[in-house]
């Protein structure tokens, strides 16, 4: 029985030594480990069931109870699984009368340990010893049960005596080999964790171990790679030798409380690596306890964020600076003329905002290119930081426009103006100087606007808005000029908005409306008339376009004005067309030449005219030579397409532009309008009257048809006709009229009644705006 004891403790013993073996082997492949697992339980019930007492043939005592349910229980239904299936079937291999005593042995210490790892997986159980002594008191209770109910009557007696041996000695080894299993699991969950905890303090990650008192234990490779420090020459020595002095002891005593009270601390410090350079890096501590609360150890992780900062650097300059002059942005200037809003209440002193915008700085960038443009505006920014103190501010806004604030000018008004007016003068001084880029030589000046500030009375934005306007005012003004901000300036500009705002809409209702002004020919024979675009709003009454004709134009909206005309044109010459009295009528409407330069007018005024159904021929454009030189290629290019069509072209205001003749001989022009300002000035200035025969003369000689306005006075009219002039067009004619009274003009006047022009004059005589 001794021998026998021995054998199957040796036996257990081999196979927690294998079960050892297994985990250490298979621990990364949970399915190969289970499968050796089962077999391992397997053999080792085959082996003992080879080395059992039998005290009859096929009557086997044997610690297989024992194993399988150890299986079952630390294993899983998998492993118990197939060491029940290796045990069963090799116990049917044996066979004897009690083969079915000991299959039903290895069924039910498989069933019974599984429900004990379902109980205890869900907390209602653990696995101490004496959990494990009662688990086995009943499993083999069980099994002893089981073995005589199925036992014959000849081995009654052998089962009770066998039994009751086995029921004392069994549930001890069950809490031995249960306790030795347990062991080898929590080694081997032990170990993995530790190479876990091995692969993570080796990660990325800078990470350092010190005992409580700061005393270096352990780095990492990470940690080395950070600080140029190898453990050798740390470990022992102080966490303090990473600092680097840039940190005063109230940040540290900070630091060490905050751990104290709650065992953690993170956040940014410099630090100082073993070549002495000092960089970023971003921190965490942790404290490490012991069961008792005592504290045993730090752990410090740590990342380098130079490049982070780097980026955060970057990112903050391309918010704050000009990408082009590493100047302050709008941005930046902003925050600091806020900043110097409040610095001039406490001191009681005036900061000055000086706009400037260089002259005529475009046709750098036409005539040499963009780069040339760029390295130029670098040396402005130059010149104008060099200029001025160190605490005061140069912005570059974009383009050619920079804004210098000068702060702590003086306490009183006057005496702050004439200081920022010095500045100013510096300013433009030096940018006066000439500029050298390559071979190049560039004189460039620079117009100014001023405003001062020393409360909170307006906004950022609103100061510099008002420098900005009172930097146009001196560009208005002429070159190389300066200006302070008036507020009458805010006003007109309050006003130029609202009436921006007034025009949209005007234009979305169409509350825009065509007056006719007649035109003449030499018989004072009405042929047609020139568009004038008039403004019927809702509580203003009619307005002329000196009300609104400069700010539409100024807000990029008089091209929207022309196109309604355009419209309301074509829809009349469609209507006379009908009529054999008007049909070879012609009216002439102003456009402006943008509208020649964008790429679909041409096609959207065919397909007007073809809608309408307005005779091309009738119609008449009536363009400002001055405007045409902003790009004559493709205002010629139009031009053309539009005369293939039938559709006539006039020059308005010759003679006060340009007038160059090598465009004149290219430009399908039909028609030249002399201005006014030559008309008005027959009878005082004889420059005039040569001025005008000279248009006449070589309008004859290009076969051109000319057409003078602003016609007032019967001595105009004949001192024009003996010149040569044949179509007249002005107030001794007919005032700008609506449509209604220009057709009972017609009809009333006759169309070859010469006093026409005299009944026109009388009957719109009235108040109509110009």
């Amino acid at each position: 029985m001794i021998i026998h004891l021995v054998q199957n403790a040796a036996l257990l013993l081999s196979l927690c030594w294998l079960q050892s073996l297994n985990h250490r082997f298979w621990d990364r492949n949970d399915s190969v480990g289970s499968l050796v697992s089962g077999l391992l339980y397997g053999l080792t019930c085959v082996i003992g069931m080879m080395i059992a007492i039998e005290p009859e043939t096929g009557l086997i005592f044997d610690a297989r109870s024992v194993v399988l349910s150890m299986a079952a229980l630390f294993g899983g239904p998998l492993i118990a699984g197939i060491a029940g299936l290796i045990a069963g079937s090799y116990r049917i291999w044996l066979g004897g009368a009690g083969m079915w005593g000991g299959l039903g042995v290895t069924t039910l210490s498989v069933l019974l340990a599984l429900g004990y790892r379902y109980l205890h997986r869900r907390g209602k159980v653990d696995k101490r010893p004496w959990t494990l002594l009662f688990f086995g008191l009943i499993l083999h209770s069980l099994v002893l049960l089981l073995l005589f109910m199925l036992s014959e009557p000849n081995t009654t007696v052998m089962v009770l005596q066998a039994g009751l041996s086995m029921l004392l000695v069994m549930p001890f080894a069950t809490v031995w080999l249960g306790w030795m299993l347990g062991d080898i699991a929590q080694r081997g969950r032990d170990e993995r964790e530790l190479r876990i905890a091995a692969t993570a303090f080796e990660a990325q990650q800078g990470m350092m171990i010190t005992d409580r008192n700061s005393r270096i234990l352990r780095v990492n490779q990470a940690f080395s790679a950070i600080t140029g420090y190898s453990d050798d020459e740390v470990v022992d020595g102080r966490a303090s030798l990473l600092s680097s002095g840039r940190h005063d002891a109230a940040f540290y005593q900070r630091m060490w409380q905050q751990l104290t009270v709650t065992d953690r601390w993170q956040g940014e410090i410099w630090n100082r690596r073993k070549n002495g350079e000092i960089y970023p890096e971003w921190l965490s501590i942790s404290a490490v306890r012991n069961p008792k609360g005592q504290l045993t150890h730090y752990v410090a992780s740590m990342d380098d964020i130079t490049d982070r900062k780097a980026a955060e650097a970057r990112i903050r300059h391309l918010a704050f600076f000009d990408a082009l002059t590493g100047l302050p942005n709008r941005s930046l200037l902003l925050d600091r003329v806020q900043h110097a809003m409040n610095t001039s209440i406490q001191s009681n002193t005036y900061t000055a905002l000086l706009f400037l915008d260089l002259d005529d700085f475009k046709s750098i960038n036409d005539l040499h290119g963009h780069h040339t443009g760029d390295q130029l505006l670098c040396l402005v920014a130059e010149r104008l930081g060099d200029t001025v103190r160190p605490s005061d501010t140069v912005a570059r806004l974009g383009a050619d426009e920079f804004v210098v604030m000068i702060e702590g000018l003086a306490g009183e008004y006057q005496h702050a103006a004439n200081r920022a007016e010095q500045y100013g003068m510096q300013l433009q001084t030096r940018l006066g100087e000439p500029f050298r880029i390559a071979q190049l030589e560039f004189h460039r000046s620079a117009s100014i606007g001023i405003t001062l500030f020393n409360d909170a009375g307006c906004l950022t934005d609103e100061l510099i808005q008002q420098a900005g306007m009172a930097m146009h005012q001196a560009k208005a003004s002429g070159r190389y000029a300066m200006r302070f901000f008036d507020p009458a300036m805010q006003e007109a500009v309050t006003s130029r908005l609202l009436l921006e705002e007034d025009i949209c809409r005007g234009l979305q209702a169409e509350e825009f409306i065509p007056f006719l002004q007649p035109q003449l020919d030499e018989s004072a024979r009405v042929i047609g008339a020139e568009v004038l675009a008039r403004w019927q709003h809702p509580q203003r009454g009619l307005l002329g376009p000196g009300v609104f004709i400069e700010v539409a134009e100024r807000a990029g909206l008089v091209e929207q004005i022309d196109v309604q005309m355009l419209h309301q044109a074509c829809h009349q010459l469609a209507l006379w067309r009908k009529s054999p009295a008007t049909a070879s009528l012609s009216l002439a409407v102003n456009l402006s030449a943008r509208l020649l330069y964008q790429p679909d007018f041409v096609d959207r005024l065919l397909r007007l005219l073809q809608q309408s159904g307005a005779n091309p021929h009738r119609l008449k454009l009536e363009l400002t030579e001055t405007m045409l030189l902003d790009d004559m290629p493709a205002a010629i290019a139009c031009m053309h397409k539009l005369r293939g069509h039938g559709i006539r072209f006039s020059i308005d205001d010759f003679g006060t532009g340009y007038s160059s003749l090598a465009y004149l001989q290219k430009l399908p022009l039909d028609q030249l309008k002399i201005d006014q300002s030559f008309v008005r000035e027959l009878s005082e200035n004889g420059n005039s009257l040569a001025i005008i025969k000279a248009i006449c003369a070589l309008a004859g000689s290009l076969q051109l048809e000319v057409i003078a306005e602003g016609v007032e006075t019967d001595e105009q009219h004949k001192r024009l006709w003996d010149v040569g002039c044949r179509h007249f067009q002005g107030y001794l004619f007919g005032r700008p009229m609506s449509l209604e009274k220009f057709e009972r003009l017609l009809t009333t006047a006759g169309a070859e009644n010469t006093e026409a022009g005299r009944l026109a004059q009388i009957e719109t005589s009235g108040p109509v705006p110009e």
